[in-house]
């Protein structure tokens, strides 16, 4: 029991100093992040006190989302002891205050927190995902300003319009810095197990080229800048719909960076507000197509995925279909064999027994002698039909071919006075379970024409070839009753022998009866 207990005491001890220094090491990356950041916008400043592209709005958002609201407090003290170091850098003196902001911070993690609980959190591999992030960061960054910026300590230097152009100012640098650097991070957090597969070279082989082409071309003939940042767009449509949602963020974030560059060499104002608009569609476009494109290849791959289930599924049934046929037909021919042998037998002998005794009683007709001998003759009749619809005898005896042209269907037709025309060009060997489903078919459509039909004249045509077999019926009659009143079995039989060989067949009443059927060999 004390051992239980002092592994439970280890466990929880080391649980404690993991959690601690994931703490710490969240602690350093943000406030290193920080520096960075803000070192870089610091040299983007065209209008005093006011940055231009504030790279920092980015970085903060994308911690506040991608990290676990735990993480949270140490986030707030990072960024009260780095607001102290620029207290120290531009003021020359210490001030920590972790309550300063306290309520605007407060608001800013609420808000966060209400889009990372959404329905649509934030995120950069779903195209919702894409419009959460980019109405949290419009949203933020308003609130933040036109909130906050109309306090005392704004409005003592800046007064009427100034105070409104200052929170636009505020805002758009906020908003250009947030979908500038937060989209690259929160794409860094989430495919950082997968950052160096081959994919991902080919990206960043095409970034670096579409960089030097850039550069060379701002630095032969700088006036061309104005061109080549109107263009910068096109490199991230192409690469949104050639990678993904990884294309279009690398793309968006190297024609910013190059951008942003421009921007801090040039200190103009009207140059920089223009590189804001810019910054802002590049993001926003790789965003919406880079996400969507991902999606659709998502779905095409999960329809590629269900298509080959299904196509495998198909071939599993067509197997069993063909297998079920083929042990039908093997019984069937049992049962036709066993019917021929034993009962056909048995039949014939009595017929010629009743034969025998009607002649040598010719002297005196005898009324039971001729009943019997009706009812034998009879029963022959039906154990016949029964055996050739069971397993067609003159199928094995004289051949498809034969069979078609001047076999049972010829004389079932003329019975019933209907004209029999049977084309067949077999130039190639059919196969016996190809032979046994085309008679059938034959067989099927003949008794339907006989039975449920108005006709006077069938054609049949059958051409077989190395690579296919065609098989045509039709004939000029009219349906004498609906397919639902016959039960539309012959229908359902022979869609069974087309799919069960993996051919198809098609059925029409223009003019007639028809019946196409085709088998790809």
């Amino acid at each position: 029991m004390n051992w239980h207990k002092l592994v439970s005491k280890e466990y929880a001890s080391r649980s404690f100093l993991t959690e601690v220094f994931n703490q710490l090491l969240v602690f350093a990356l943000y406030f290193i992040a920080l520096y960075l950041s803000s070192w870089v916008s610091n040299h983007l400043e065209t209008v005093a006190q006011s940055s231009a592209i504030y790279l920092p709005a980015g970085v903060k958002l994308a911690f506040f989302v991608i990290l676990p609201v735990r993480f949270w407090p140490m986030l707030w003290i990072a960024s009260r002891l780095y607001a102290s170091y620029l207290s120290v850098y531009y003021n020359g003196g210490w001030s920590f205050d972790l309550f300063h902001g306290f309520f605007q911070e407060l608001t800013y993690m609420t808000i966060v927190y209400s889009f990372k609980k959404s329905r649509w959190p934030p995120k950069v591999t779903s195209n919702s995902g894409a419009l959460s992030l980019i109405l949290l960061a419009v949203i933020s960054a308003s609130f933040k300003w036109f909130l906050f910026s109309s306090a005392f300590e704004f409005t003592t230097w800046l007064k009427g319009k100034q105070v409104l152009q200052y929170q636009l100012n505020m805002t758009l640098g906020d908003l250009t810095g947030t979908l500038l650097v937060a989209p690259a991070l929160l794409l860094l957090s989430q495919s950082y197990s997968r950052m160096f597969s081959r994919h991902h070279a080919v990206i960043l082989l095409s970034l670096f080229a579409l960089a030097f082409i850039y550069i060379v071309s701002y630095l032969n003939h700088s006036d061309l800048y104005p061109l080549l940042r109107l263009c910068s767009l096109l490199p991230v449509i192409w690469f949104s719909y050639k990678f993904g949602i990884k294309g279009a963020i690398a793309s968006a974030l190297v024609s910013n960076v190059l951008i942003v560059a421009q921007a801090g060499l040039t200190q103009d104002a009207t140059n920089t507000y223009i590189s804001q608009l810019f910054i802002l569609a590049n993001s926003v476009t790789g965003l919406l197509i880079g996400t969507a494109t991902n999606e659709l290849k998502i779905k095409n791959n999960q329809l590629q995925a269900s298509n080959e289930k299904l196509t495998a599924l198909l071939e599993k049934n067509k197997q069993l279909a063909k297998r079920m046929v083929t042990v039908q037909e093997n019984e069937r021919k049992y049962l036709s064999q066993e019917l021929h042998d034993e009962l056909g037998q048995n039949l014939t002998a009595l017929k010629t027994d009743l034969t025998v005794l009607s002649i040598a009683q010719r002297n005196n007709e005898n009324a039971l002698v001729e009943g019997l001998k009706e009812n034998a003759k009879a029963m022959y009749d039906s154990v016949y039909q029964i055996m050739h619809h069971l397993r067609p005898r003159e199928l094995d005896e004289l051949g498809l071919e034969q069979a078609l042209k001047e076999g049972r269907f010829k004389s079932l037709l003329s019975k019933a006075s209907i004209k029999y025309i049977a084309e067949i060009n077999l130039n190639s060997a059919i196969s016996d379970e190809h032979q046994t489903a085309v008679y059938r078919i034959c067989q099927e459509a003949v008794t339907n024409c006989i039975k449920h039909s108005t006709a006077t004249e069938l054609r049949l045509r059958l051409t077989a070839h190395e690579q296919y077999i065609r098989l045509t019926i039709m004939d000029n009659g009219k349906t004498k009753i609906t397919q639902h009143e016959s039960g539309g079995y012959g229908i359902s039989f022979i869609e069974e022998r087309v799919i069960a060989l993996g051919g198809t067949y098609t059925i029409t009443k223009i003019d007639g009866f028809k019946i196409e059927a085709y088998f790809d060999i």
